[in-house]
């Protein structure tokens, strides 16, 4: 019986090679404090020497890492050495030039294949191939667009308030998280896909798809910092990856449900005919994407694709829709909490707020629409407000220094260089905004100041990788904010806290606390 085993010289050398793997890692960490281009800026030795610093506060903590960063701006200052090959910065002036116009500097792919979706308009990290999706896609978001099926938000946000006040013949309190997060939810599936989940329905505003998307976002930081994990995800057979990650159920039963959609509608873009209003769709399929260069389809061409292009075809669409399902209701949905919480906490606010709403709106059977509403002044600074305390996204969202260098603050960095600058640490900087934590709608009525302030709301990120459905995601905030506190009187259960704010970092921010719940009445008229 003959056995394996390794050649004499094999068997001396492996010892050797052994004993020389942690003299590699010391000669490794000795090169980045010592030698290492970005040796020369502050930061703690432990994050210049491993990447593991920040797997700590990613998985370890729990998602503390944009907590963290505002510890090590205080103790290090305006520009901080966050990994070996990492800075982040807390001068605004750094933001322009990582994310404003003119920026071209390309997504760090290390963080964005994390979240399964790298085909997407978000997800693409190359900037030039970023712009031809998104000339593709963003006619479907342009403000034009978002006027024209305005009614179809409102229908949504209609139905928001009918089942709300269910809550009020029950004498309970509804959870207004949910409850804001179905409605987002119901908006940009019906306005992206032409159908929804009717999640406003649902028990309790429980649904399904809006509960697992929460469960997936903790998978996030396991996925960048163990890559392997997303691999196993996107290519191994769902039943194994159900069986070694039990907590991938919600991704993968939200894929098998759009999949399914896509699929359909590729054996038979005839089907497109039979929707209300032009989708996603109709734009990638047949009007923009072959125009752009993207592998379109026209419905007469469809059965003369290869099956490798029709797989193709079919992973884009996949990944941009499962990214339009997500942002389009998670973001939009956690402003519209935070405004209700703090709207409900001081009744100064809800006095003023309800006041200009009666006042431009003094007969509700009448409907207002967005033009309408986005004139009132009180309403406007308590949105920005809502966007600025709410951040968009709380994780920096890193960019890469191209073969060129670049020069961010003033500071000249070398190639491949990663950089970030984090929406909570602009949006609580006190010299711009006094009392950061505080929720002063008022400070965005100051006519010496407001269009300052504009300049540093970057909820919605800037320049030319700024959120596609800015345009979607403001009217949405109007009418959700306006109809709610015109039609309804709601107030707090009495078991909401400060407290409550306390959140997870996992790109969006996941609160902590109990939800936000209220008693809600019909309004007087």
């Amino acid at each position: 019986m003959s056995h394996f085993s390794f050649p004499p010289t094999a068997q001396s050398a492996l010892p050797v090679a052994i004993a020389l793997i942690p003299l590699y890692i010391v000669a490794r960490i000795v090169y980045r404090l010592t030698w290492h281009p970005l040796a020369i800026i502050p930061g703690p030795k432990l994050a210049a020497s491993t990447s593991l610093y920040r797997a700590y506060y990613d998985v370890v903590c729990d998602g503390e890492w944009s907590e963290h960063l505002h510890v090590l701006h205080e103790r290090y200052g305006t520009v901080v050495r966050v990994g070996p090959n990492e800075l982040h910065f807390s001068d605004p002036n750094a933001y322009a030039d990582i994310y404003g116009t003119g920026s071209t500097f390309p997504k760090d792919e290390k963080m964005y294949r994390c979240f399964g979706s790298s085909k997407s308009v978000f997800g693409q990290t190359d900037f030039h191939q970023a712009q031809k999706h998104r000339a593709a896609l963003g006619p479907l978001f342009s403000r034009r667009a978002t006027l024209r099926l305005e009614q179809e938000i409102q229908k949504h946000v209609d139905h928001l308030i009918s089942q709300l006040l269910t809550y009020q013949k029950a004498s309970k309190a509804a959870d207004l998280h949910l409850a804001l997060r179905s409605v987002t939810l119901d908006v940009v599936t019906s306005y992206c896909f032409g159908s929804c989940f009717n999640a406003l329905d649902y028990a309790g505003f429980a649904h399904p798809v809006a509960i697992s998307m929460d469960a997936t976002l903790h998978l996030c930081w396991l996925f960048k910092h163990i890559p392997i994990l997303r691999t196993l995800t996107d290519n191994c057979p769902q039943w194994i990856g159900l069986a070694l990650m039990p907590a991938t159920k919600g991704y993968y039963d939200q894929a098998n449900q759009l999949g399914a959609q896509i699929d359909e509608i590729l054996e038979n873009p005839q089907t497109l005919t039979n929707s209300e209003h032009e989708t996603m769709y109709h734009y990638f399929i047949e009007h923009q994407g072959q125009k752009h260069g993207l592998p379109g389809v026209k419905r007469e061409e469809s059965q003369q694709m290869t099956t490798q292009e029709k797989a193709q075809l079919r992973l884009w669409l996949l990944h941009e829709g499962l990214n339009l399902r997500f942002a389009g209701s998670e973001t939009v949905g956690n402003a519209c909490t935070l405004a209700s919480f703090y709207i409900l906490k001081d009744q100064f606010v809800k006095k003023r707020l309800v006041d200009e709403l009666v006042g431009a709106w003094p007969d509700v059977d009448e409907p207002m629409g967005y033009e309408e509403l986005e004139k009132l002044p009180y309403l406007t600074a308590v949105i920005k407000e809502a966007l600025r305390l709410s951040w968009g996204t709380v994780t920096p969202m890193p960019r890469v220094v191209g073969p060129a260098g670049g020069v961010v603050a003033g500071l000249s960095l070398p190639p491949g260089t990663t950089i970030a600058m984090g929406n909570t640490i602009m949006h609580r900087n006190p010299d711009i905004f006094p009392d950061p934590l505080q929720f002063i709608p008022e400070r965005w009525l100051r006519p010496d100041s407001a269009a300052t302030l504009d300049r540093y709301l970057v909820a919605f990120s800037k320049g030319p990788r700024a959120c596609i459905g800015i345009n979607l995601a403001w009217c949405e905030l109007y009418l959700i904010l306006g109809n709610m506190f015109r039609k309804l009187e709601l107030t707090d259960d009495g078991h909401s806290s400060l407290k409550d704010l306390e959140f997870r970092e996992y790109f969006i921010p996941l609160y902590r606390g109990h939800h936000l719940h209220a008693y809600v009445e019909k309004r007087d008229q």
